[in-house]
């Protein structure tokens, strides 16, 4: 992959677990550091399209989750709220990499025992 292809998917991958990912891609669209014609393309960007992408981006990588560590799913059970605020902490600490359910709860733990959760 070439440099400019990794850096693209970096910056699309940030602006899927941002808090607004529609901000985050028009800041990407000023970054003089990226091709213009990257640029442009960003500034094209449907808002639509990019708010229901990361919002199905979201939900997979929850069910995945939820299939991939018990441990999640039982404090998810549990204490509904703050499993929400810490899995909202860990889509924005983390990249979404993960494959498979057993791969996201990997993931997920690791990140748990960083945090000291």
């Amino acid at each position: 992959m070439s440099d400019v292809a990794s850096r693209v998917e970096r910056v699309l991958a940030r602006a899927l677990r941002a808090t607004d990912p529609v901000a985050a891609l028009q800041s990407a669209a000023t970054d003089e550091t990226l091709p213009e014609p990257v640029r442009k393309a960003l500034a094209r960007v449907d808002p639509d399209g990019v708010r229901m992408t990361a919002l199905i981006t979201v939900r997979l990588r929850f069910e995945r989750l939820m299939q991939g560590s018990r441990s999640a799913a039982q404090w998810f059970e549990d204490d509904p709220s703050a499993f929400t605020a810490a899995f909202k902490r860990y889509q924005a600490d983390v990249a979404p990499t993960a494959t498979f359910p057993s791969d996201e709860g990997r993931l997920f733990e690791a990140w748990c025992a960083e945090e000291n959760r």
